[in-house]
C-alpha cells in the first residue's frame, strides 16, 4: 500500500465531502463511499479514472483487510452478527422481553432500561448487544427504530470513551504515552487519561442530554416525526426506509408452545461475561500486570470476538433444549445471521479506505496549515482542536483516526504553551467522537443503525439535531476552558447544555399544545 503522503491542499477534502454529500442525497451508503473513494483515487492516479479502479483494490482494499486491527474488527463484526441473530432465534431476546415486559410498561421505561443497561457493558462498546436485547421490548412499546438507534449510538462510542477499561481507552492511552515519551513528560499516561475524562465534554454531556431527552420526551425535528408515526400507527420505520438489519420475524408463531424460560437469556449472557472477563485476564496477563493492567494490555477485539462465538453456541444449545431449533440447525442459523449483515464489512472496508485516502492526501496537513496561517493563540487551541477534530471525524468516519491526528498536535502545544494537558486530551477525544457521531460513514454509527434495525441515513438525520446542540455547547466549554480554566469550561458546558435543552423542551411543549388544539 502506498505510504507516501503528498499534500493535495483543498482537494484532500473532496473524497469525504463527495461521499458524505451523496450519502445524504441518495441514502445509498455503499454507493456513496465507492464514488467518494473512486474520486479520490482518481486524483492520486493523475486524474485517470480507469487506473483508479484497480488501485482501489490493490492500494486500499487488500492492505486494509490484511491489517491486523482491521481484520480483527471484521471478525468481531462477523461473530457479533451471528451472536445477535442467535440471541433472536434461540428465544433469548424473547425470554428477556417477556420478563422485562412485566416490569416495563411505558415507552419511557423501555428507553431508560436501554440507557442504564449499557452500564453492564462498561468494559466494551455495547451498541450491538443493547440493540439485540432491547429491540423486542422497544418494538412492543412502539419506540421508533431511529430512537432506539440514537440511544444505542450515544451509549456506544461516546460511553466507551468515558470508560478506562475499554479498547478506546487503551488506544487513547497508547497515543498519550507516545507523546509523553517524545516530550519527555513524566507521569502515567493511563492516569492522565482518567483525569481527562471529566473534560471529554461531548461524550459526558451527550449521555446526560440523552437522559434528559428520554425523561422529558424531547423529540424534535425528524425524530419527532418518527416517534409520532410509531405511536400513532405502530410503524417503527418510514415507508421508504431501508433497515440496516433484517432480523424481522414472526416471533409469536416461531415460539408458540416452546419451552422458553429466562435461562434462554441468562445462559448466553452469563457466558458472554464470564468468557470475556476470563479472556481479558488471560490475554492481559493479570498475574503479571494485575487486574487493572490486564484490561489495559488485553487483546480486547480477540476477547470480545471469542465471547460472541461461544455465547452464540450456548444460545443455540439453549434453543435446542427449548425445542426452538434442532441441533443440526445451530451452525446454519449462525451463518444466516452473519449473511444478513454481509453489507456491514463492505461498508467498514470502504470507510477505512476513505480514511486512509485522506491520510495519503494529507488532509491533516491542510487543516493544520489553515490554523497556522491564522496565527491562532494557544488558549483557543482546545476549541480549535475540538472543531478540527469534529470536521475530520465527520469526513473520515473514524474517531480513532482523529485522535491519531490531533494528539500529536495537541499535546506538544499543551506542553509548550502551558495549556492544561487534560483539557487538550478531552478536546481531542470529544472532537473525534462528535465528528464520528454525526458522520454517515462512521463504523459506530453504522453499528447503531444495524443494532436497532433502522435506516442508516434516517438514523443520522434524526440524531443530528441533538448531536449539534451538544457539540455547540462543548465548543463553548473548550473555549472558556482554554482561555480561563478547565473547571470553568466544564461549568459553562453544563450550564449551556441545561439552557439549550430546556429551551428545546419548552419549544416541544408549545408545539405539542398547538398540534393538540
Amino acid at each position: 500500500m502506498e505510504t507516501v503522503t503528498t499534500s493535495y491542499g483543498i482537494l484532500a477534502v473532496l473524497p469525504p465531502l463527495i461521499a458524505i454529500s451523496l450519502a445524504l442525497i441518495t441514502k445509498q451508503t455503499v454507493f456513496s463511499l465507492i464514488i467518494g473513494l473512486w474520486a479520490g483515487v482518481t486524483i492520486l492516479s493523475g486524474w485517470n479514472p480507469i487506473l483508479a479502479l484497480p488501485r482501489m483494490i490493490s492500494d486500499f482494499f487488500i492492505p486494509l483487510i490484511a491489517n491486523e486491527g482491521n481484520a480483527g474488527m471484521l471478525v468481531l463484526i462477523t461473530a457479533c452478527g451471528g451472536f445477535v441473530y442467535m440471541i433472536k432465534v434461540s428465544g433469548a431476546s424473547r425470554a428477556f422481553g417477556d420478563i422485562a415486559s412485566k416490569k416495563v410498561k411505558t415507552r419511557t421505561q423501555a428507553q431508560l432500561v436501554t440507557y442504564f443497561s449499557a452500564f453492564a457493558f462498561i468494559y466494551t462498546e455495547p451498541t450491538l448487544t443493547l440493540g439485540s436485547l432491547m429491540r423486542p421490548i422497544s418494538e412492543r412499546l412502539k419506540v421508533s427504530r431511529v430512537k432506539l438507534a440514537y440511544i444505542c449510538d450515544v451509549m456506544g462510542c461516546p460511553f466507551a470513551t468515558l470508560s478506562p477499561i475499554t479498547s478506546y481507552s487503551t488506544y487513547a492511552t497508547s497515543l498519550i504515552a507516545a507523546q509523553f515519551a517524545a516530550l519527555a513528560i513524566t507521569g502515567n499516561p493511563w492516569v492522565t487519561f482518567v483525569k481527562a475524562i471529566p473534560f471529554n465534554f461531548y461524550a459526558l454531556f451527550g449521555m446526560l442530554a440523552l437522559l434528559f431527552v428520554i425523561i422529558a420526551k424531547l423529540d424534535i425535528g425528524p425524530m419527532y416525526d418518527a416517534e409520532k408515526r410509531a405511536m400513532e400507527t405502530g410503524e417503527l420505520i418510514g415507508p421508504n426506509d431501508i433497515p440496516m438489519s433484517k432480523y424481522d420475524m414472526d416471533e409469536d408463531a416461531m415460539f408458540k408452545g416452546k419451552n422458553i424460560t429466562i435461562m434462554n437469556f441468562l445462559a448466553p449472557i452469563i457466558t458472554l461475561f464470564v468468557v470475556l472477563i476470563a479472556m481479558i485476564m488471560w490475554t492481559g496477563d493479570a498475574k503479571t500486570n494485575g487486574i487493572g493492567g490486564a484490561f489495559m494490555h488485553s487483546s480486547i477485539t480477540l476477547c470480545i470476538s471469542l465471547s460472541f462465538l461461544i455465547s452464540a453456541a450456548v444460545a443455540g444449545l439453549m434453543g435446542v433444549r427449548s425445542g426452538v431449533m434442532k441441533f443440526k440447525d445451530v451452525v446454519p442459523q449462525f451463518c444466516k445471521g452473519v449473511s444478513l449483515n454481509s453489507d456491514i464489512p463492505l461498508i467498514l472496508i470502504l470507510a477505512w479506505s476513505i480514511g486512509s485516502l485522506t491520510g495519503m492526501m494529507d488532509l491533516k496537513g491542510y487543516l493544520i496549515g489553515l490554523l497556522e496561517a491564522n496565527n491562532v493563540a494557544p488558549g483557543i487551541m482546545p476549541m480549535l482542536i475540538f472543531v478540527v477534530g469534529a470536521f475530520v471525524g465527520f469526513s473520515t468516519g473514524s474517531s480513532w483516526g482523529v485522535w491519531a491526528i490531533t494528539m500529536p498536535i495537541a499535546l506538544p502545544i499543551a506542553h509548550s504553551f502551558g495549556v492544561p494537558i487534560e483539557l487538550m486530551i478531552g478536546a481531542c477525544l470529544s472532537g473525534g467522537v462528535f465528528g464520528d457521531h454525526c458522520s454517515p460513514i462512521s463504523d459506530t454509527t453504522i453499528l447503531a443503525s444495524t443494532a436497532a434495525g433502522a435506516d442508516h441515513i434516517q438514523h443520522v438525520r434524526t440524531q443530528l439535531p441533538y448531536s449539534l446542540a451538544v457539540g455547540g455547547c462543548s465548543a463553548l466549554g473548550f473555549l472558556v476552558g482554554g482561555m480561563v480554566s478547565p473547571i470553568l469550561g466544564f461549568a459553562v458546558t453544563a450550564i449551556s447544555i441545561v439552557v439549550v435543552f430546556f429551551g428545546l423542551h419548552q419549544y416541544a411543549v408549545k408545539r405539542n399544545r398547538r398540534l393538540a388544539a
